[in-house]
C-alpha cells in the first residue's frame, strides 16, 4: 500500500485516482470495486457493524492485505470509515487529503449522490435487479450515513457539521511531526506540480484528469437505471410472446 486518498466524497476522489495511475500507482481501491465483488460488500458490510456498533471482529493487518491484494492506492468509501486503521495498518504509506469548499462540496453532494441513491426514486431499478443494483444502493447509503447521518432528513447544515467533523478528525489522527513528509492537503485545481514532488514523480505531459463532475455521475447513473429498465423489458417480452402465440395456437387449432 503506496497512497491512502483519505479525502471526502464529492472533492475529486476520482480524479485522484486517475492522477495517480497515470503516474505509475495502478487502479486504486474504491466502492466501484467493491460492488463489483459481492463477496466485498458482506466483508466490508461486516467490518462496518463491527467499528460502528460493535458487532463483529474488528479487522486486521493481514485482513486488508487480503482485501487490497496488489493495488497500492486507497481512495473514497469505504475505506475513508476506516483512516483510523489504514493509517495504523500501513504507516509507510502517503497520505493525500483531497478537499474543497464546503458550499461548493455540499451543491455538488446534493445534486449528485443524493438524487442517485434516493430509494423511492431507486425502488423499482433495486426490485428488478437485486444482485447488482439492489445491492449496491444500500450498501452506498449505508456508506454514507456512517459519515453523515440519515440521507432522507440531511439538511446542509448538518451535511456541512459533519463534512467539517470528518476532516478536523482525519487532520487529529496525523501527528505534527508526520504531517510534512507524509501528508499533502490537495484541492482540486492544483495541477500536477503539488502533488508529483509529494511523491517524488515527474511531472507528466497530459492534462491532469477530470472525472466524475455532476453531469458524468448523472448521466451514468440514468445509463445504469436504464438498462435494467431495457433488460427487464426485453426478458418479459419473450415469455410474453410465447405465451400469446401459444394461445393463439389453441384457440386456432
Amino acid at each position: 500500500m503506496k497512497v491512502l486518498v483519505l479525502g471526502f466524497c464529492r472533492t475529486g476522489t476520482a480524479s485522484m485516482r486517475a492522477a495517480l495511475t497515470t503516474l505509475g500507482y495502478g487502479p486504486a481501491h474504491h466502492i466501484g470495486r467493491v460492488m463489483a465483488d459481492p463477496r466485498e460488500v458482506d466483508v466490508w458490510r461486516a467490518a462496518i457493524h463491527a467499528k460502528y456498533e460493535g458487532k463483529g471482529k474488528l479487522i486486521e493487518r493481514e485482513t486488508w492485505d487480503d482485501m487490497f491484494g496488489d493495488l497500492q492506492v486507497v481512495a473514497d468509501v469505504p475505506g475513508i470509515l476506516f483512516a483510523e486503521d489504514l493509517i495504523q495498518a500501513y504507516p509507510d504509506a502517503q497520505i493525500i487529503i483531497t478537499t474543497r469548499d464546503p458550499d461548493r462540496w455540499w451543491r455538488s453532494f446534493r445534486e449528485t449522490l443524493l438524487p442517485m441513491l434516493d430509494t423511492h426514486h431507486t425502488r423499482l431499478a433495486r426490485w428488478l435487479d437485486p444482485h447488482d443494483f439492489g445491492r449496491f444502493v444500500p450498501f452506498a447509503r449505508m456508506n454514507l450515513e456512517v459519515l453523515l447521518g440519515p440521507l432522507e432528513s440531511l439538511g446542509e447544515v448538518e451535511a456541512k457539521r459533519r463534512y467539517g467533523e470528518y476532516y478536523a478528525r482525519v487532520r487529529g489522527l496525523l501527528a505534527d511531526a508526520q504531517r510534512d513528509s507524509r501528508v499533502l492537503e490537495y484541492q482540486m485545481g492544483d495541477g500536477w506540480a503539488p502533488l508529483c514532488a509529494f511523491l517524488g514523480r515527474e511531472v507528466p505531459d497530459v492534462a491532469f484528469p477530470h472525472k466524475n463532475d455532476t453531469h458524468m455521475i448523472l448521466a451514468g447513473s440514468q445509463k445504469r437505471v436504464r438498462a435494467i429498465y431495457w433488460r427487464a423489458a426485453r426478458g418479459l417480452f419473450i415469455p410474453g410472446t410465447i405465451l400469446v402465440l401459444g394461445l393463439a395456437y389453441l384457440l386456432i387449432y
